[in-house]
């Protein structure tokens, strides 16, 4: 059996606080690595399949530092205290010498390696029936898609954006197959090398995965978001408006209208989820229920709440002249005389926890895909595209469905980037969407005086744009090219 890439991954000989030999197929935890003849159900690979989501739904990625690296790094969010691991992403303080930074890339690599084992051993899966054949496809499809969706992810941290140097840059290590330790000394490619590999792989995923609902996995919907939004962040308009209108127009996916829209976050997989990452009570969760996750460090209303990430003030203005819009509803005030905190600060009301299986505002799924971001990647590709009818219809849709006494209006980039930055807060998208675009992250205490990283301004000629490498990884892992700017 193949061993995993340590050097790239993590330490030689441990892995989540396991042997390196551990079977792919051992029922405990169910994603380990399988050996080419353990594979021997359907069954089997189904369970594979699940574990390829295991580490991207907690506090290692989407459960809390993706929202980190686009909220906190952009101007929805800051911390409360000038101090802790927040406060020095937001203050884009991090070092090669901080290996904190670097877990992502880690556990990015954890999930290449259980989709590439996934890719390899499925082959040896002997099946018949249609039906039997057709979920082969779909959980083979499933691993393109993951693997796909980690290189692009790999990219957009620790590479500059595509646009400012066409993908010169540093993107990821590409990693298509299992590799043992004396095969892992590959340098990384560029980032256009790198969003090739993600679009070959989207292009494998989409034949094989199936179009019906499968809550909490990829299917042929959520890999064309990931299609659309690769496109988006490339500036290939094109892909971008074809993917994103053919999941509006013939997916089983909608958008849930005002009265739905606030409940809609308590509800689990439903109406606008392509993909939701599904935590359960049953989970590779912490002890306390998730207290290691952004939705922990948001929340108010309860004693042992963490009380650390706060909206900014840029953010609470955008609903100053929509006193309709219902996402301002968000904003609650802690009134220092009132039944929670205490703060006198003004907080996120967004992620309310799954109510309908009961959990608390610790048990949120991570959203990765919603239909509401296919209308503004078609507004915005429909823009550049000369469309000016269609970029309009599709940004009517969000601001209606947000605001059913908005009148339509005449789409420009930067109402649909307003649009995108009201809408997303929380789910990892600002800092990335102006940085795509040669933007520009503003930080003004003379504006907001609890702006404390201010006065700042970082644009994609920014070092700190990109994430470095670990100062330790690459004592190990010399071939690892470290990023401009950073020091070993």
């Amino acid at each position: 059996m193949k061993k995993f890439i340590f050097s790239i991954v993590i330490a030689a000989g441990f892995l989540l606080g396991l042997p390196s030999c551990s079977g792919f197929l051992d029922k405990v935890p169910t994603d380990s690595v399988v050996a080419e003849s353990a594979m021997a159900t359907l069954a089997d690979a189904q369970v594979v399949a699940n574990g390829l989501y295991t580490g991207l739904k907690y506090y290692t990625v989407y459960g809390t530092n993706i929202p980190y690296m686009g909220d906190l790094r952009g101007d929805n969010l800051y911390p409360v205290n000038n101090s802790g691991s927040g406060a020095t992403i937001y203050k884009f303080g991090y070092e090669s010498i901080q290996s904190t930074y670097f877990t992502m890339w880690q556990y990015y690599y954890i999930t290449l390696n259980k989709a590439n084992s996934l890719i390899e051993n499925i082959q040896t899966l002997e099946v018949e029936s249609s039906e039997d054949i057709a979920t082969k496809n779909d959980i083979l499809g499933q691993a393109y898609a993951v693997r796909a969706l980690c290189h692009f992810d790999i990219a957009r941290l620790y590479g500059y954006p595509y646009l400012k140097d066409n993908g010169a840059s540093w993107g990821a290590v590409i990693a298509k197959e299992v590799l043992s330790p004396s095969e892992a000394r590959v340098p990384r490619s560029t980032v256009a090398e790198t969003y090739t590999a993600v679009e070959e792989d989207i292009a494998l995923a989409l034949p094989l995965l199936s179009k019906e609902k499968n809550n909490g996995h990829f299917n042929y919907w959520a890999a064309k978001m990931l299609q659309a939004r690769v496109a988006l962040y490339k500036g290939d308009w094109s892909t971008a408006y074809s993917a994103s209108t053919e999941i509006i127009s013939n997916s089983p996916y909608r958008l849930a209208s005002t009265s739905e829209y606030l409940a809609y976050w308590g509800v689990e997989g439903d109406l606008e989820s392509v993909l939701e990452l599904i935590v359960t009570n049953t989970g590779d969760i912490d002890s306390d229920g998730g207290f290691y996750t952004i939705y922990h460090d948001m929340w108010f209303e309860d004693k042992g709440a963490g009380s650390d990430i706060i909206p900014t003030k840029k953010w609470r203005s955008l609903f100053e002249n929509t006193p309709n819009d219902v996402r301002a509803q968000w904003i609650q005030y802690d009134d220092p005389n009132g039944p929670y905190k205490q703060t006198g600060e003004y907080w996120l009301k967004k992620f309310i926890g799954n109510k309908d299986r009961g959990y608390t505002f610790r048990r949120n799924n991570p959203r990765v895909f919603r239909i509401t971001e296919a209308y503004l990647i078609a507004a915005e590709a429909a823009l550049e595209l000369g469309k000016q009818s269609d970029a309009d219809t599709y940004l009517h849709a969000v601001r209606y469905r947000a605001d059913n006494t908005a009148t339509q209006v005449s789409a420009t980039l930067d109402l649909i980037q307003e649009e995108r930055q009201k809408e997303f807060i929380g789910e990892g998208h600002r800092f990335f969407d102006v940085m795509r675009r040669g933007g520009t992250i503003v930080r003004d205490l003379n504006y907001d005086p609890r702006d404390f990283a201010g006065p700042q301004e970082i644009t994609w000629n920014d070092h700190r744009v990109v994430l470095p490498i670990s100062s330790s990884e690459r004592t190990i892992y010399p071939e690892l090219q470290q990023n401009p700017g950073y020091k070993d």
